[in-house]
């Protein structure tokens, strides 16, 4: 460490300090001076430099005064890894940089020797890829050598004292680590050392007495009794007193008192007055702890509470944002039911309003205007439906040639994806694209007699029965003779189902594939796949298309029937009733069950919004079944189904009325046992109007 001044001169500090503090550049004094040369002081104080990178970033130095810009620019650029040409140093309260040639003690206009710059890149600097990263800096910080302390005078000295600098050398001496055992690790080969090879006091302070232990600065404690076992009297020997007694301030004197009685000393103690009030303490502290316990459920419960009602009406608001979207745009025909179930709904209601409100002529005139509304309203219903229905046909017709495109795959050695390209999928693309060409209704007149030029002779190398067809030749004649493309649009759209069931058909094998298994409907005398008859509950065979079951009666929004059988199923699942005939019974039925049996409404508040409305089991401990079950509100059914003995809590003319809307169940589905044997043995009731959506 050096020696302190207010001011130090160049012959006052050794050589070594000096060449460190110019940046390895020496002063040198001639050594024939006189002594008048003491009085020309050269002024060496360190200047700490504040760099401002980015703005956010603050990394102090500290340099000689006597440092020129340039060489602080080449000392930061070695710290942040930049060349020095990129950098620029700016002082926060000026706009112009600072001149490479200026030094420090002319920058800094201060007293305490700080100077606050801006570290910056010029404007090259960005086309080069050349950052300042603060991480490059910290990764290459290393302490100074010298440091400059700064000690503020003392206010009781003499006025005139000001603070003075004091340079400080560090030395960075490591200490020598002995050595006294350890381990290798035959795995990874890592030394691992013992006891002093932390680090510790220096070599010369450790006494080491030859021990090898693996003990790391560890003390073991012992336990010493230095006392007597418990509190005794002494006995003294001496010549003044022998055999004497010395007593201890822990023992007791025990002074004889006057005779008390057992009554007087269970007066006194009063035994059964302090279990009382024992026991009226512990009763307060039990009454207590039990208010303490019921508020704590009290608050869990309105919390729950709160939480579900929340959830509910959460699902409401769901429902209803579902149902108008469906409502707005249908897609399925569960939809479209819902629709037409609507325009009922408002048809029965304004007939009701005309013939409170009119009579005679006038009421005729509103009927008629009301079927007129009607009618526009089913026409739109009808129209969305068609064009819901082309757009899906030609989508599964695209995926139809997708299909018949793709290369035929399968894995085979080394779990590897083999592909292979055959005649028939090289086929349908080529075909696939005039089916596509052919779609096109933005073709000119002579373009389009091309492509039917092309497309029949193609068509004339396939064997299929459909190929004698003139269709193509048909319309090239008409096009020749300048007729218009509007009245060519259905025999347009008979070409379309021709080419695809050309393109469709397998050439490798002959045309007389297995066709499906089909069904006569009673009904309408139309021969139709299996899979078109719904399946009933209530008939003994699939007689019915799923066509002429919509027929008969008004539309019927069937979303609230389907949705009351999802919960029903929902609680048969969770109560492990997996038997049940809930996963049997279809919308229809639940319809039948809500409407004919028990009337629409709730058999105890007679509520009678259907969206609310739902069956669950009449007897908890019993499947649920058509004959086993009771139409109440959302609220009521989670109430009714925690009651265990329904005798106590229902009157006896509701359980009469129960029972004999459970007896019309029982005649209404009396063949429900026999179809779910038969259908479970046979297997056949995955194929009669069953889908993913009617398992649910």
């Amino acid at each position: 460490m050096s020696r302190s001044r207010n001011q130090l001169t160049a012959s006052d500090m050794p050589r070594r300090t000096r060449s460190k503090l110019l940046g390895m550049k020496s002063i040198e004094l001639d050594e024939d001076q006189d002594g008048n040369d003491e009085d020309e002081l050269l002024v060496l104080k360190d200047v700490t430099i504040k760099f401002r990178v980015m703005k956010s970033h603050i990394v102090t130095h500290a340099y000689p005064n006597i440092y020129t810009i340039e060489e602080v620019k080449k000392d930061i650029s070695k710290k942040f890894q930049v060349p020095t040409k990129f950098l620029m140093l700016r002082e926060n309260s000026s706009e112009k940089p600072l001149e490479d040639s200026s030094r420090l003690f002319d920058v800094c206009d201060n007293d305490f020797g700080i100077i606050d710059v801006d570290l910056e890149l010029v404007e090259g600097a960005r086309e080069e890829n050349i950052r300042l990263e603060p991480q490059v800096y910290y990764n290459n910080f290393s302490l100074p050598d010298i440091i400059t302390v700064r000690i503020p005078a003392d206010g009781t000295e003499m006025e005139g004292r000001v603070s003075r600098d004091l340079v400080v050398e560090i030395e960075n001496q490591a200490i020598i680590k002995p050595f006294v055992g350890g381990y290798v690790d035959k795995t990874t080969k890592a030394e691992y050392h013992d006891a002093f090879t932390q680090t510790g006091p220096p070599l010369e302070r450790i006494k080491f007495d030859g021990i090898l232990s693996r003990d790391t600065q560890t003390v073991e404690e012992k336990a010493i009794e230095i006392d007597t076992p418990r509190d005794q009297a002494t006995i003294n020997y001496g010549d003044a007193i022998e055999h004497s007694y010395s007593s201890k301030y822990t023992d007791r004197v025990i002074i004889a008192r006057k005779y008390e009685s057992y009554d007087e000393m269970t007066k006194r103690i009063d035994l059964v007055s302090k279990v009382k009030l024992i026991q009226r303490n512990f009763r307060r502290y039990m009454w207590q702890k039990f208010i303490k316990e019921s508020a704590t459920e009290w608050r869990r419960l309105q919390k729950e509470q709160k939480r579900r009602e929340i959830k509910r009406t959460k699902a409401r608001q769901d429902e209803y944002r579902k149902e108008c979207i469906v409502k707005t745009f249908p897609k399925t025909k569960q939809d479209f039911d819902a629709l037409y179930a609507q325009v009922q709904m408002w048809k029965e209601n304004e007939l009701k309003q005309i013939c409170e409100k009119y009579s005679g002529a006038p009421k005729i005139a509103e009927m008629n205007m009301l079927l007129d509304k009607e009618v526009q309203l089913l026409n739109g219903i009808d129209r969305q439906r068609q064009i819901l229905q082309e757009e899906a046909k030609k989508a599964r017709n695209e995926q139809i040639l997708k299909k018949l495109g793709d290369p035929v795959k399968w894995v085979g050695y080394n779990s590897l994806t083999i592909q292979m390209d055959t005649l028939r999928n090289q086929r349908a693309r080529y075909l696939t694209n005039y089916y596509r060409k052919l779609a096109d209704e933005t073709q000119g007149t002579q373009e389009r007699i091309t492509l039917l030029n092309r497309l029949s002779d193609v068509i004339a190398k396939e064997v299929h029965p459909a190929v004698n067809e003139t269709l193509f030749d048909r319309e090239r004649q008409l096009l020749l003779c300048n007729v218009k493309e509007a009245g060519l649009d259905l025999l347009r759209k008979r070409q379309l189902p021709l080419l695809m069931d050309i393109i469709s058909t397998d050439v490798t094998k002959e045309y007389n594939e297995q066709k499906p298994k089909t069904r006569l409907c009673k009904t309408c005398t139309r021969v139709r796949s299996i899979a078109r008859f719904p399946l009933d509950t209530r008939q003994t065979s699939a007689s019915i298309c799923e066509r002429c079951v919509d027929l008969p009666g008004p539309a019927v929004d069937i979303a609230i029937y389907r949705s009351i059988l999802r919960s029903i199923r929902r609680d048969e699942r969770k109560r492990g009733a997996l038997s049940s005939f809930a996963f049997i019974i279809q919308d229809n039925d639940i319809k039948h069950i809500v409407e004919n049996i028990w009337h629409g409404h709730s058999a105890i508040s007679n509520a009678t919004n259907r969206a609310e409305l739902r069956l669950p089991r009449w007897d908890t401990r019993s499947d649920w079944a058509p004959w086993n079950c009771i139409c109440l509100t959302e609220s009521e059914a989670r109430a009714h189904l925690k009651i265990i003995n329904l005798e106590l809590y229902y009157e006896k003319s509701i359980i009469k009325n129960i029972k004999n809307k459970h007896a019309l169940s029982k005649s209404a589905f009396k063949q429900l046992r026999e179809i779910d044997q038969i259908f479970v043995e046979s297997g056949t009731w995955w194929q009669i109007g069953l889908n993913a959506n009617n398992q649910n």
